[in-house]
């Protein structure tokens, strides 16, 4: 099943879609949806259908960035743009080198607050 969610993600960034992870059947378990939600988003999908209304927190909590991903996000965002007006492309942000899809990814977290 790994494989599977894992080619789901691929195939839809590529496609420039949202991946959209798996129904949780057991609906009433909610640790183990928590959990299996949490592990959706680290493998890249921007939700997760429900099939009850019980499911809907869990689930949002799980999908929506953190305050310090949010900070981060746009404390990256920000020092990029400032690169950009000094005309430097590549740069460094908290120890690590920036590109293309970090600043994409963060310009997502922020899009997705902001939503």
């Amino acid at each position: 099943m790994l494989y599977a969610r894992q080619k789901v993600v691929t195939y839809a960034r590529a496609y420039n879609l949202q991946p959209i992870d798996r129904v949780h059947i057991e609906f009433k378990d909610l640790e183990a949806l928590k959990l299996e939600s949490e592990e959706g988003f680290r493998m890249g999908f921007t939700g997760k259908q429900c099939i009850h209304p019980g499911q809907i927190p869990v689930v949002q909590q799980a999908f929506s960035p953190s305050a310090e991903q949010l900070e981060y996000a746009r404390e990256l965002i920000k020092s990029f743009d400032e690169h950009q007006l000094a005309g430097k492309g590549a740069f460094a942000f908290r120890g690590k080198m920036i590109d293309r899809p970090t600043l994409l990814q963060a310009r997502n977290v922020v899009q997705m607050f902001e939503e």
